[in-house]
């Protein structure tokens, strides 16, 4: 009967699930074992599951997986990251409503509803996809536990003076209209008029070549580089800015690149992080011209116009006008945010920052300290804590996230902080019979900024453990796990709140996995349409089929969309079920299963491959190299196993079961079998857990209450090493080989009949088993001629 791997997968699902598998308490004695500890990164509630997802956290699967096999007790949380602006969206799109026009508790409570409904179809997709969490007790990044932890943690940092509010220059985005930090920005390329613009003096045009002709109006200065000749007159003279009319000093500064368009620039509030370096040391006056939400203002003609729209205006002024000089169309880079694509601007206001640019070195270090698979990724991160301008800018201008628990006294101006036993509070809500700290007053103003997604998301290991009051408990997480492209934004953020709040670094191991790209080698994304969603492969090839794709990459290596991988792991699903229907009827009735000392050769010989199997494949799941793993063991079990061993065995067995005589040999070859194929279902088991409980139930007649995954992946060093039978039969195996891809060679299948074969090799290896060539090969006549080498022919 054909396997129904759809039927298969859904009946194993909710055996699992009845027994509650994947809980860290499921073993009565999980408190004794050693606990395995993973930082799951929790997906948002906002949007489908991509194969982005299934790739990347089948990998941390695979590792959990094997890790309980290994006898671990393994602490693998699930989250949904339901906190801040993706969330805010997603629920005004889901709802048609707009955050801006609703109080704000009725918003928060349709947030609330949505993400709910959201995390419950999502659960669907992760459960189908084989993923061992513990789903029964998933945390939310915004749930009340998690606010609480959030809330304190920003005390905690007010208490080590590590977080301040200061009006100064932020990183904003006008589209989210909100203040970002660092860690969200996005460098994009794009194409630009290079504009060079005539200012004039009073000794002649000065020439500047820009790319933001519409900040004009914000221009503040001239600047050129004190070494440059070309401009040594125009030093300390002033430039009439073109269109405006305002006239502005030109200075000399060593920071100016006499190389870049034409040697002098003009500074403006702002246009790029160099205009705000030089406004800063120099003290130039403020003109903001672009309002929050993106328009330019106090621009003269330019007024109203969004900054796309004031660029393009302002060209054809200064055209008209006989400013240009030349413009060219150039592609550059520009720092976008990355949640929506948009240029960022740098303007002024009021944030809360945390103080860490004087921790560079210490972040350094904790990077070090961990180790990073692939070893690489580390000098990423590396590379952008050293580039490290900004303190982290930590409140949003947005209404769903975590509040700053946090009022002002109108009276004498001084900053209240809640009491922990308040937490979590949401002043905006009111302020909760506080009182002024300082003078008394109850006029409290409250903060009505949230705190940023990533300074409640870096608490991951403090978030996934509250519930059972873990985190104390933990001297270490063993793992994370996530995606290259947030190396700088949760890997860095977690790093350095873990060396903040505990002076300890938050993981040993960290693993990076790379992206999923279309069949073309491009990324996926929406506005390609090139994006695949798991449930519709899992529903053609399954989904350890799925899993099996996935564990074809090393860590941080990219992986393309391949259907013949999804094939291949549908191709190996069914082997699995074929090869165990075998071995069970190759049984004739016996059902034990025990850790063979074989007799015969052949028998000793793939006991002794198998040993060799799960030491490599063990020290390569301990270093977290899951394809290599899986790599020998397709080797093994398609080639050796199938291929060679069941070949070789099955004639003689069913012969001798035909006699009705069960000898030692018959008894050798079926408790062999037997245990050799439990082994590789048992290897297997991490990667495609569907099929390894279902072979292990036919191969062992076991209840479905119990499960392979509830077995333990032995250490098979203690089988004896059979030197004598790994020769004999491994050069049996390769004359093998060459008889079937010979008959490949003729376009025969390798179960048809040949009438006469000529094998060339080592004579007396060759005729010890000549029967058994016959047997399995299909041969009626074969002579063995001694040779070096191996080949095979048809007699003349």
């Amino acid at each position: 009967m054909d396997l129904d791997i759809e039927a298969m997968e859904s009946r194993w699902r909710k055996s699992w699930d009845s027994t509650d598998l994947y809980s860290y308490k499921n073993r009565a004695d999980y408190q004794s074992r050693k606990f395995y500890w993973i930082d799951t990164p929790p997906p948002t509630v906002s949007g489908k599951m991509h194969m982005g997802h299934a790739f990347s956290y089948v990998h941390q699967d695979i590792i959990a997986r094997y890790r309980r096999m290994k006898g671990y007790t393994v602490f693998y949380p699930w989250g949904f990251d339901d906190n801040g602006l993706p969330t805010e969206r997603f629920t005004e799109k889901s709802l048609g409503i707009r955050a801006e026009k609703m109080p704000i508790g009725e918003f928060v409570a349709a947030a609330e509803k949505v993400s709910r409904e959201s995390e419950k179809r999502l659960l669907s997709s992760w459960s189908r996809l084989g993923i061992s969490a513990d789903f029964r007790n998933y945390y939310t990044t915004v749930s009340e536990p998690s606010r609480r932890i959030s809330q304190r943690m920003f005390l905690d940092l007010v208490k080590k003076d590590r977080v301040y509010r200061k009006e100064g220059a932020i990183i904003y985005c006008t589209t989210c209209r909100t203040a970002i930090s660092q860690i969200e920005m996005k460098d994009a390329i794009v194409s630009t008029d290079f504009v060079y613009m005539r200012f004039k003096t009073t000794e002649g045009d000065i020439i500047i070549a820009t790319t933001r002709p519409e900040m004009l109006g914000s221009c503040v200065a001239v600047f050129v580089n004190p070494s440059d000749k070309r401009y040594s007159n125009f030093i300390g003279k002033e430039a009439i800015v073109p269109i405006y009319g305002n006239k502005v000093r030109i200075y000399a500064d060593e920071s100016v690149d006499m190389e870049k368009g034409t040697g002098a620039e003009m500074v403006c509030t702002f246009g790029d992080q160099n205009d705000l370096e030089i406004w800063k040391r120099y003290n130039f006056d403020l003109r903001i011209i672009i309002k929050q939400d993106g328009k330019l203002d106090d621009s003269g003609p330019l007024n109203g116009l969004a900054v796309a729209d004031g660029r393009k205006k302002i060209i054809e002024l200064l055209e008209s006008s006989g400013y240009i000089v030349k413009k060219e169309r150039i592609k550059h880079s520009i720092n976008t945010h990355e949640r929506c694509g948009t240029p960022i601007e740098i303007s002024i206001g009021k944030q809360w920052f945390v103080k860490y640019l004087d921790m560079k070195e210490d972040l350094i270090s904790a990077g070090r300290k961990i180790t990073w698979h692939p070893d690489h990724m580390r000098i990423r991160y590396e590379t952008w804590v050293n580039g490290l301008k900004w303190d982290w800018c930590i409140s949003r201008q947005r209404f769903y996230g975590v509040p700053f628990p946090v009022w002002y006294c109108n009276k004498c101006g001084e900053t209240v902080y809640a009491t922990e036993s308040m937490l979590p509070v949401d002043p905006r809500l009111g302020n909760a019979g506080m009182k002024c700290t300082k003078c008394g007053s109850v006029d409290l103003q409250p903060e009505t900024d949230i705190m940023d997604t990533w300074a409640t998301s870096s608490l991951s290991p403090r978030l996934a453990t509250a519930k059972d009051g873990l985190f104390d408990k933990i001297s270490i997480m063993d793992i994370r796990f996530q995606g290259h492209d947030i190396i700088t934004a949760w890997a860095f953020t977690t790093i350095v709140r873990s060396l903040i709040h505990d002076g300890k670094v938050p993981w040993e191991n960290i693993y990076i996995s790379g992206n999923v790209n279309d069949p073309y080698g491009q990324k996926m994304s929406k506005s390609k349409g090139n994006v695949s969603e798991p449930d519709e492969f899992i529903t053609q090839f399954g989904a350890d089929a799925i899993r099996f794709w996935s564990s074809t990459a090393l860590p941080g290596e990219d992986i393309k969309i391949k259907e013949q991988e999804y094939v291949r792991g549908k191709r190996t699903v069914i082997k699995l079920h074929n090869a165990t229907k075998l071995v069970v009827m190759l049984s004739s009735g016996h059902t034990g299963i025990i850790m063979p000392s074989p007799e015969y050769s052949v028998n000793r010989w793939i006991v002794s491959k198998l040993s060799k199997l799960s030491k490599s494949y063990n020290e390569h799941m301990e270093n977290y190299q899951i394809a290599r793993a899986r790599s020998l063991l397709d080797d093994f079990f398609w080639n050796v196993f199938c291929d060679d061993y069941l070949e070789m065995i099955k004639g003689r067995v069913n012969s001798l079961l035909q006699s009705d005589k069960e000898n030692r040999e018959i008894v050798d070859a079926i408790s062999t079998a037997r245990y050799a194929m439990y082994t590789i279902l048992r290897l297997y088991a991490p990667f495609m857990p569907y099929i390894s409980d279902e072979a292990y139930h036919v191969l062992t007649g076991l209840p479905d209450s119990s499960s392979i995954h509830g077995e333990t992946i032995e250490d098979l060093s203690g089988i004896p090493s059979y030197k004598e039978a790994e020769d004999e039969f491994d050069y049996l195996a390769d004359v093998l080989s060459r008889i079937r891809a010979y008959k490949s060679s003729l376009k025969l299948s390798l179960s048809a009949p040949v009438e006469k074969l000529e094998i060339h090799g080592k004579s007396k290896k060759i005729e010890l088993h000549a029967d058994l060539l016959r047997d399995v090969m299909k041969i009626t006549s074969l002579d063995i001629l001694d040779a070096e080498e191996i080949s095979v022919s048809v007699p003349a």
